[in-house]
């Protein structure tokens, strides 16, 4: 195996696509609001799947390089928390992202503010995913049946066990506890679960998963083929979820899942496997951004990731993913730190992707205007 670098400097912070400031050349980061060399004012154009160089034409408005103009989120005038921009010909005041909000946490306490920025983060990432990757991201306020929405509740201390916020999802709204905004917290709760594997990205991808399972796979067409590999997810959920928290995970999990979450239920095993879809398609895409140049076997037949969010078949990807978790868990464990992606893929499982795989082709097909 090798692993090389066409570019020499390269920050581990970038995420997805790389980008560069029109105006000096500078890298930028996916979350950055301003230029760190010249100053510029930047702004991700969702429209353009670009993070780009803004030049001021008013006091609402904002020129991007090709001419076109857009205005701030209300979210970046009064918080801070979005570098996201609204196309300036819309009516809307947040952008498609923020827009998914229902909830947002008491912004009165100040701590919420950095936990609900930190939450937004994390969303904006998996915004970008699912638009990448074609699929409709449509607000609740658009499309109260279909669409999606977020709320971002706290926790009382004094909560009873009915009034415990948990993370889930549920007829398209995904809640999310703040407190997993906690980098304390939720490395204590990855411990205490046993868990390989937990962040703030991880939870947005999972629940999404619910998402677009309930909105593709139930009462479609596709729900028996689901059910031939996944189970039959009528299968009592709360009795499975509750087995699962006292006697631990199947036996011999890990022959048939990728993670020993998903062998609770198949409705967790689907969004098990749905989050590691979109952690594979985004990091290869950050390895081919970055020039990352790999060898399949020792061959030494070197290839540079394609792009994953327009790959045909699964197969394609996992012939790319596979060589690059060798190559970045061989690098952390040369660092002293444990593996980046501490996962393995067992048959079933790699079957299973492939099905992910082909409801998010179908589901762009849906999506796409006639």
């Amino acid at each position: 195996m090798a692993v090389g670098l066409a570019r020499s400097s390269v920050e581990c912070r970038a995420l997805m696509k790389t980008f560069y400031c029109q105006v000096c050349g500078q890298m930028i980061f996916f979350d950055n609001a301003q230029c760190l060399r010249c100053g510029s004012q930047l702004g991700y154009l969702p429209d353009q799947f670009i993070l780009s160089a803004l030049e001021s034409c008013d006091e609402s408005r904002w020129r991007s390089p090709d001419g076109s103009l857009y205005r701030k989120c209300a979210n970046t005038s009064t918080w801070q928390v979005c570098n996201w921009m609204i196309p300036a010909a819309s009516s809307d005041q947040f952008c498609v992202s923020c827009s998914l909000n229902e909830t947002i946490p008491d912004l009165s306490q100040p701590e919420n503010l950095d936990s609900w920025r930190k939450l937004e983060q994390g969303k904006r990432r998996l915004v970008y995913n699912l638009q990448r990757l074609g699929l409709p991201v449509i607000s609740k306020k658009v499309d109260p049946v279909g669409g999606l929405a977020f709320e971002f509740l706290k926790e009382l201390d004094a909560a009873s066990e009915e009034e415990r916020v948990r993370t889930g999802h549920i007829n398209g709204t995904i809640t999310v506890n703040i407190v997993e905004a906690d980098d304390l917290q939720r490395e204590l709760t990855r411990l205490n679960l046993n868990e390989a594997y937990r962040s703030i990205l991880g939870h947005f991808r999972h629940e999404s998963g619910h998402y677009y399972w309930w909105r593709f796979v139930n009462n479609s067409t596709l729900l028996e083929p689901f059910r031939a590999l996944f189970g039959d997810e009528r299968t009592d959920y709360k009795k499975s979820i509750s087995a699962y928290y006292t006697k631990g995970p199947s036996p011999n999990w890990q022959s048939a899942y990728v993670s020993a979450y998903a062998s609770s239920h198949p409705w967790e095993d689907w969004a098990e496997c749905w989050s590691h879809y979109l952690t594979i398609i985004d990091a290869l895409e950050t390895a081919q951004a970055h020039g990352v140049v790999l060898a399949r076997d020792h061959s030494r037949h070197l290839f540079t990731p394609t792009d994953s969010y327009r790959s045909e078949s699964f197969d394609e990807m996992l012939e790319e993913w596979l060589p690059l978790t060798y190559a970045i868990n061989s690098i952390n464990r040369s660092a002293g730190q444990n593996d980046l992606y501490p996962f393995v893929l067992p048959g079933p499982a790699v079957n299973k992707l492939r099905f992910v795989h082909r409801v998010v082709k179908q589901g762009r097909s849906e999506s796409s205007p006639a």
